[in-house]
């Protein structure tokens, strides 16, 4: 497998934080300028911090400055990533894609995301997760309605530390 580190994919990926290492391995690399796309095909493994994505193919979409506008992973994908308030989330979809510019996530056909460690789960034929705007929408199937599966305690543990956080908040404005 041939390895390409962050020197060859940096005016591509420049829009990562400094700190962190992106490391992609697959069989086969290939770039087209005039369609701006990135094509990486083959045992596909990004990592990047703590996360990683596998996938048999990712396409990596550009605007004209070459920055990235939208990742599509496709076929058999696998995710593992941990998130900033400290949950660890695995997950698998047939197909999934990342829109940078609306920071939206798009897992198609046979997503699945659960939560390591808890019961918390969703599935359903698409699930649209919205970084910027903080909502998750799950749409299920013909014949596979959506599914969530969550833990009261966990939910209401989330709302006693939002509702603390608010408070403290308030405390501290003159």
């Amino acid at each position: 497998m041939k390895k390409l580190g962050l020197l060859l994919l940096c005016g591509l990926l420049h829009a990562l934080p400094l700190k962190e290492t992106l490391e992609i391995t697959a069989d086969k690399f290939l770039a087209n300028d005039q369609k701006k796309t990135t094509i990486i095909q083959g045992n596909v493994h990004i990592k990047k911090g703590k996360d990683t994505l596998t996938a048999n193919e990712v396409i990596i979409h550009t605007n004209d400055k070459r920055k990235p506008t939208k990742y599509e992973a496709i076929g058999n994908v696998h995710f593992h990533l941990f998130t900033e308030d400290g949950r660890e989330v695995k997950g698998h979809s047939d197909r999934l894609v990342y829109d940078a510019i609306k920071q939206e996530y798009r897992l198609l056909q046979n997503a699945v995301v659960d939560e390591v460690g808890k019961v918390n789960s969703v599935k359903g034929e698409e699930i649209i997760l919205s970084k910027e705007h903080g909502y998750a929408d799950v749409i299920g199937g013909k014949d596979k309605p959506a599914t969530f599966v969550f833990d009261m305690e966990d939910i209401q543990e989330t709302q006693k530390k939002q509702k603390a956080k608010q408070h403290a908040k308030q405390q501290h404005k003159p």
